[in-house]
């Protein structure tokens, strides 16, 4: 299996896929870095750098993403070298450039094949499947119930339950729509409670399917350095220097409230059913008030309750999370980087 078989993880945020990228990345023959989100925050930005083709948009497009990563708010051990970007991309647009800041810190590693976490990519599986048609999927899939349980004290995602629902609802319908269309050998699905259950088990299965040897050392990520430092960057992270959480599964029984179920199972129950998560309302009455739909004030209470809980999380990561002031630097860099996108392509337009 040579450089040109990346991994992906794919999915929905919060649903381990730290853990499942740690565990690769100990591989000897894999390097698996936490993601910048590359694709999820260049391709919508792509248009704005005008004809790739000219050398000087290009070598725009490849500066910015590298310094999406120098920005990265869990920091890459490697420097990377943007003049070698530009001339080793392996095609002009955003996801050349991501390929190859991938190899070149799979180089610097010391590695074989690189892999990417970053679970937005679930959008984007045909860029990827044009360039790497021998990519690999993996597909990890937990119970959005406990998803919407842990985005409630993450930085990261949605908070409120309806949201998290109806996001979750959304990537796994895409995921099955690509399990339907890839060959068996592309995509493999796997539960994170399965992970849980029994992780040689499952590690070896997803060591099949990427056709790499399995080894128990893999199961000893939370003794690695990036294991903790990750852990000491964000209360997001402080499971990952630890073993697996066998019984880390249906908290939502414990720290929902009936009403926040509902609210999930409402905008997710045909997902949750076809991955065999049983519901706790009547599937029939939830289908039928799902056609019905949310009236204005339910609407406006989820909305005040998403962005209060949003406002408590950001002030609480600034006093307790690590990497609290590198998330903003990089959420103010994108937003900067769209704007002067924008306004320069306007300008162009008026000359």
């Amino acid at each position: 299996m040579g450089v040109d078989s990346p991994l992906f993880i794919i999915g929905t945020e919060r649903s381990g896929s730290n853990l499942l990228r740690l565990i690769l990345n100990q591989h000897p023959s894999i390097a698996m870095p936490h993601p910048p989100h590359i694709l999820k925050e260049m391709i919508p930005l792509e248009p704005l750098y005008g004809n790739l083709g000219a050398d000087s948009n290009f070598r725009q497009l490849v500066d910015d993403a590298v310094r999406l990563v120098e920005l990265h708010f869990s920091p890459w051990d490697v420097a990377i070298d943007k003049d070698a970007v530009f001339a080793e991309a392996i095609g002009r647009d955003v996801y050349g450039v991501k390929a190859a800041i991938y190899d070149q810190y799979r180089r610097a590693k010391g590695k074989r094949r690189w892999g990417c976490k970053s679970t937005f990519v679930i959008w984007y599986v045909d860029r990827v499947m044009r360039r790497h048609p021998d990519s690999k999927f993996i597909h990890l899939v937990r119970d959005g119930r406990d998803v919407a349980v842990s985005a409630k004290r993450s930085v990261f995602n949605h908070f409120h339950p309806h949201y998290v629902g109806r996001l979750w609802s959304e990537q796994q319908r895409t995921a099955i729509a690509l399990a339907r269309e890839l060959e068996p050998e592309r995509m493999i699905t796997v539960r994170y409670e399965d992970l849980l259950e029994d992780p040689g088990k499952t590690v070896r299965r997803v060591c099949r399917f990427i056709e790499e040897d399995y080894g128990d050392s893999l199961l000893d990520y939370c003794g690695s350095e990036e294991a903790r430092s990750l852990a000491s960057q964000s209360r997001s992270w402080e499971n990952c220097a630890r073993p697996v959480i066998q019984g880390n599964r249906r908290r939502y029984r414990q720290e929902s409230s009936a009403g926040e179920i509902r609210a999930f199972e409402l905008q997710a129950f045909q997902e949750l059913r076809h991955f065999d998560y049983e519901l706790e309302n009547d599937f029939s009455r939830l289908r039928e008030d799902s056609r019905r739909g949310l009236g204005l004030t339910t609407l406006l209470k989820y909305w005040s309750w998403e962005h209060a809980l949003q406002t408590y999380e950001t002030a609480r990561s600034l006093v307790h999370d690590k990497n609290a002031a590198s998330l903003i630097r990089k959420r103010l860099f994108v937003m900067k980087l769209r704007l002067m996108l924008t306004l320069g392509r306007r300008s162009c337009r008026r000359d």
